[in-house]
């Protein structure tokens, strides 16, 4: 068997005759894109088994204890200094290495190339003391679900499941988000404002909402104006807006309720929820916001058929809205992941060639696919058209109402 430092030679090996393979300047003659797509690929799965190979070296070294002599603070300390790392690296590279250990059926996949180290990490995460034994029972179909499912859709299932696995069915305890928010904002010696800082996830979907409005019609004007700006200098401009139009809005004025849209199904009303740009919260973090809010009921029939949406008075556009919920984020075929809140909403044949206005023939695209023409997905075709009568609308509300128990506990995640 060889040892570990002629394993490391040979990695070593192998990745300088990469990087001289790469560096001849006919490199990019002898392959074809397809060729070049597959390499690239086939290399983040090759970075992702070294990641789980390093990791597992690791854990044994910390196990062992091998960094103690000379003194050092830390594990992290000790890594860092010696591979020439942030402290910050070494403690994600320790985090990852005592994880290991208990997600030996996620490491072997990441390994077999059905996930990827993102996965392992963010399996890690959900896998904390209070959830090993319900985890180790639902690794596998973990597994097995997220193999099949986009990274965002991982994430969100993983996340579902976090809900599901606590005991109250109400988000983690120990970990309250909302009472993890804060900010800090302190002065310069030049004078300028230094703010960092957390917070849970409906109060960020507020201020995000708000700060991508105000961002957005600061690129419309500079873009009239000839004004060339960062994306990061239009956000910082955009923070001192909202709190400018907050200082002189009228003290009567009538303040505008910000709408969370949160999904349910069938068998999930009772504990899943998420806001409108993916974001998996629990039913308490909303409840302090019930007295202001103003709710809006969107009835499916299917994944796709919008059978009705409810009257209320505050806000316009209910179809749009409801194209949103249906949607969830831009439906470019690329896979785009811009959440719904980002996307504009457009019809799939352009009016100006005879298509009409409805469910069928809307989705949601994020402005790059929807106004850029060059990338704009022409010649795609509308949802199959289904009328919905008032029979349907009830049948829906029956099912909605009276929620199953489903077979398989991991059904309420999927």
């Amino acid at each position: 068997m060889s040892s570990l430092s002629e394993l490391v030679a040979n990695i070593e090996a192998a990745v300088a005759a990469l990087a001289a393979a790469v560096s001849n300047p006919d490199f990019d003659l002898s392959l074809t894109d397809n060729e070049l797509h597959e390499g690239v690929v086939a290399l983040h799965r090759a970075e992702s088994v070294l990641s789980i190979g390093s990791a597992s070296v690791l854990s044994r070294w910390d196990a062992r204890r091998v960094w103690l002599p000379g003194g050092h603070r830390s594990a992290a300390s000790r890594l860092s200094l010696d591979a020439n790392l942030s402290v910050t690296t070494a403690q994600q590279a320790l985090r990852r290495a005592r994880s290991i250990a208990r997600l030996g059926r996620t490491a072997a996949a990441v390994v077999a190339g059905h996930l990827s180290i993102d996965h392992f990490d963010l399996f890690a995460r959900a896998n904390q003391p209070h959830r090993y034994t319900r985890f180790a029972e639902h690794e596998h179909a973990l597994i097995e679900q997220c193999r099949r499912l986009r990274w965002i859709d991982s994430v969100r299932l993983v996340d579902y499941w976090c809900q599901r696995a606590d005991a109250t069915g109400n988000g983690d305890p120990a970990a309250d988000r909302s009472e993890r928010a804060a900010l800090y904002a302190s002065r310069t010696l030049d004078g300028s404002v230094a703010i960092n800082g957390t917070l849970d996830p409906i109060g960020g979907e507020i201020v995000l909402s708000e700060l991508h409005r105000i961002e957005r019609q600061l690129y419309l004007l500079d873009r009239s104006t000839g004004t060339e700006r960062t994306a990061a200098q239009r956000r910082a401009a955009a923070l001192v807006e909202m709190a400018r139009r907050s200082a002189t809005a009228p003290a009567q004025g009538r303040r505008p309720q910000p709408l969370f849209t949160v999904h349910v199904g069938d068998n999930t009303a009772r504990h899943l929820c998420e806001l409108a740009g993916g974001t998996v919260v629990a039913p308490s973090e909303l409840a302090k916001y019930f007295d202001d809010a103003l709710f809006e009921t969107i009835l499916f029939d299917g994944p796709s058929t919008v059978l009705s949406v409810s009257q209320q008075r505050s806000f316009t556009g209910t179809l749009r809205r409801a194209i949103a919920a249906r949607d969830r984020r831009c439906q470019h075929p690329s896979g785009c992941d811009v959440p719904a809140p980002l996307c504009d909403v457009d019809h799939i044949v352009p009016y100006s060639e005879g298509g009409v206005t409805s469910q069928f023939n809307g989705r949601m695209q994020c402005p790059t696919h929807n106004r850029d023409h060059a990338r704009h997905d022409l010649g795609a075709s509308p949802l199959p058209e289904r009328r919905a009568d008032r029979l349907d609308t009830f049948r829906a509300r029956i099912r909605w109402g009276f929620p199953r128990e489903p077979d398989d506990p991991l059904d309420e995640c999927a």
